[in-house]
């Protein structure tokens, strides 16, 4: 509920703060008092377009701020003003208080919520689920379309499978956009089949890392076979042939350390043993010559394959190289991307069959809302009907028009409400009526007769007394009352009838101070109270009968619970 209002510096304004009660809350001035000034703040706070003009005259700026409880707020209303805020960026609510602020300067306007910087487009979001304004030039919720259909789904206790349509076409949403990403993801044809080629080349190759490596070692040696064994033989002859080797002359050279070593048996015998060693070390590298020349072959073939399997490693190398390793990976990749299609076609083909079947659950689905939705708007437009009638309008008609449209979220219908105040108009959407008095009354019908189902906290009603007077004004008052045991409501009337109903009962006057207009705006307590009925039944000041008349409406108030 709208718990205050606080306004500094708004036209004829100079500072107001209001405590709003639970249930009615009536305002009564005379005319020209400035009885609108409550609806204005709240437009405001809803987001509407304002200008410096609002500023009074000699100050620098307009403040406007509420605080709003949530309390007692219906649960889908409490959890989308969360929403909202986290969406938005703005704090939370602190003990279900939720706290609306403008500041409008010559030069702009800024936003606070819950005390923190915000933007208009937010307020007005949260405007649109707190608060809804019927009176001249405004724009009302329940004139939209997508508003008479989440109220008629609430009349029709259809909130459940409304949601579960919704829930079905997000799912359906959410298989379609994977599968289009999938199918736009996919790989052409001609793509596939290189992608096989490379496999298989790699694939086929066998390779292992480092084997290029170790091949071409073994080419070099292949290759120069002949050389190495003539090179090696010779090598031999030279270390232990006959005809002055290495092993020949060394035996020379240990014959006369012999002699030496008869002179001096110590440093002799021991340069003789280490030659004898060196001697024998010769002839095992004379046999070791000999041993790798006779195990090398020329095997041209052998050749030949060596050089084969090079020229194919070297091949892959430059196509997907540069190093064995390198193609190794290639292959890798190739093989991970031709798995994925692979997955991805099995994937398309399951979200396909998933698709088919959401569609045909969803249209089902939207069946089943159509069925229930027409059943109940014909219930829902007798009771409006009966209620219109109540309210003055006894020879209107009021219809609930059902259009088709394309399955949707919410279902596959479109509605209207649609009215025709006097006999021989043609039956239009409500918003198309002109008459702002009687859409007021039309809207307070609806709000009456869907008073379980609305679920906008706050009601405010401006000019729904208009051009109505006598029995109807009764029947208006004791509609409003009921309205406001469910949703509080604010009334700007001119209406004694309207006004002794009331939980809450406001007075708006305008002084002159200081030699300048002042707007003021009061609670009435009881003789107050009886003061401004009697005066809003014509009486006389003073007028004894008039009070009199007063008290006695004032009495006869309904005393049924009002909302808490």
């Amino acid at each position: 509920m709208l718990e205050s209002l606080h306004i500094r510096n708004l036209a004829l304004v100079e500072q107001l703060d209001i405590e709003f009660a639970p249930g009615f809350n009536v305002v009564t001035g005379e005319t020209g008092a400035g009885k609108s000034l409550v609806l204005g703040a709240l437009q405001i706070l809803m987001g509407d377009r304002t200008s410096k003009t609002v500023i009074r005259r000699d100050t620098e700026q307009c403040d406007v701020s509420a605080c709003i409880g949530l309390s007692a707020a219906a649960v889908d209303v409490a959890r989308s003003v969360a929403d909202v805020l986290d969406r938005s960026g703005a704090p939370a609510c602190e003990d279900g208080v939720l706290l609306l602020r403008r500041v409008i300067t010559a030069t702009g306007n800024r936003v606070y919520i819950n005390a923190a910087p915000a933007t208009v487009g937010t307020l007005t979001e949260l405007g649109e689920l707190l608060i809804d304004i019927h009176g001249p030039n405004n724009t009302y919720s329940l004139l939209k379309p997508k508003y008479q259909l989440e109220l008629l789904d609430r009349f029709a206790e259809l909130t459940d499978a409304t949601q579960d349509c919704v829930d079905t076409f997000e799912q359906m949403h959410a298989c379609r956009a994977e599968l289009e990403s999938l199918t736009q993801a996919g790989i052409s044809d001609g793509q596939l089949d290189l992608l096989r080629h490379q496999l298989r080349e790699i694939e086929n190759a066998d390779l292992q890392s480092g084997e290029d490596e170790e091949l071409a070692a073994r080419y070099d040696v292949a290759a120069n076979a002949r050389d190495i064994i003539a090179t090696a033989s010779q090598c031999q002859r030279g270390l232990d042939g006959d005809d002055g080797s290495v092993t020949e002359q060394l035996a020379q050279i240990l014959r006369m350390l012999h002699d030496v070593e008869a002179i001096d048996a110590n440093r002799g015998g021991a340069l003789r043993t280490r030659l004898e060693e060196i001697i024998e070390q010769v002839h095992d590298l004379g046999l070791d010559m000999t041993d790798y020349a006779e195990s090398l072959e020329v095997d041209e073939q052998e050749l030949q394959r060596l050089e084969d399997r090079l020229d194919t490693i070297q091949k892959l190398k430059r196509k997907y190289g540069p190093s064995i390793d390198d193609v190794l990976a290639t292959a890798e990749d190739v093989r991970s991307t031709l798995q994925a299609v692979d997955d991805r076609s099995d994937r398309i083909t399951t979200l396909q069959t998933e698709l088919d079947a959401l569609r045909r659950t969803h249209l089902a689905k939207c069946a089943g809302l159509t069925e229930g939705r027409r059943a109940a708007g014909q219930r829902l437009a007798g009771e409006i009907g009966d209620k219109l009638c109540r309210l003055g309008f006894l020879q209107s008609a009021f219809e609930i028009r059902f259009a088709d449209v394309e399955p949707g979220p919410r279902g596959a219908d479109r509605i209207d409400f649609c009215f025709s105040p006097n006999p021989g108009e043609p039956v239009l959407p409500l918003r198309q009526i002109a008459s702002s008095g009687e859409i007021a009354r039309t809207m307070l019908a609806i709000k009456t007769v869907l008073a379980t189902a609305d679920s906008v906290p706050v009601l405010v009603f401006d000019e729904v007394d208009a051009n109505i007077g006598g029995r109807v004004a009764v029947t208006v008052a004791e509609e409003l009352a009921a309205v406001g045991r469910s949703h509080q409501t604010l009334c700007i009337s001119h209406l004694p009838q309207i006004a002794a109903v009331a939980s809450r009962h406001f007075l708006v006057t305008k002084d002159i101070v200081d030699g300048r207009t002042v707007t003021r705006m009061k609670c009435l307590d009881s003789p107050d109270r009886e003061q401004e009925v009697a005066r809003m039944l014509g009486a006389a000041e003073g007028s004894s009968v008039g009070l009199e008349h007063a008290r006695e409406m004032l009495a006869q108030r309904s005393k049924q619970p009002i909302l808490q």
